[in-house]
């Protein structure tokens, strides 16, 4: 049995097998830190090296865990989470239900598709495309048409809107020509 040479404490076999005269506690050799390498996506493995050499691997490894990182406004996120969920809650605004019409009734609008989309085609042709469907959307918002009468309309400018310069001029021209008979025709393209 052998004794530490500083403090003279019992000194454990294994460091008297590696060779040591000291404790853990009177020992001037710095400990060994680890740095965890990886050759590829998955299988790392520990590389014991010296503290400082440790530190420097760290800041070039881009795996490695950084430290140092400080919380913003001087407390921990979980402080700050704390805090938030022990104040009392603010009410959310409820959305108020229309309740001048019944569920389940069906809409009635006194607009005919016909108007719409007579109205719908001299906006598209005088602003444009996108003023065409903000128009629709704010009839639609106020209640003035149905969605399916929205949808037909919006397809009928979306379909004047992929057609080129050439198709679109002879479908518009015919429209003012016999607006009730090529507007309400379905099958335009096949004419």
């Amino acid at each position: 049995m052998k004794n530490c040479k500083k403090c003279g404490q019992f000194l454990p076999h294994a460091r008297i097998h590696l060779g040591y005269k000291n404790c853990t506690r009177c020992s001037e050799v710095e400990p060994y830190s680890a740095h965890v390498v990886y050759p590829h996506k998955t299988g790392g493995y520990v590389q014991p090296v010296d503290k400082s050499t440790k530190e420097h691997l760290d800041r070039l490894d881009r795996r490695a865990p950084s430290r140092g990182r400080v919380t913003k406004g001087g407390s921990s996120s979980w402080d700050r989470w704390l805090k938030q969920y022990m104040q009392p809650k603010k009410e959310k605004r409820r959305v108020v239900q229309r309740t001048d019409r019944i569920p389940g009734q069906i809409v009635r609008t006194t607009r005919s598709n016909l108007s719409i989309k007579t109205e719908a085609i001299d906006i598209y042709v005088r602003d444009g495309y996108d003023k065409a469907l903000s128009y629709l959307n704010k009839l639609f918002q106020a209640d003035e048409i149905t969605l399916l009468q929205k949808s037909n309309v919006s397809n009928y400018l979306t379909d004047l809107q992929v057609m080129n310069r050439k198709q679109r001029k002879f479908i518009l021209e015919m429209a003012r020509e016999k607006p009730e008979q090529r507007i309400q025709d379905s099958n335009w393209r096949n004419s």
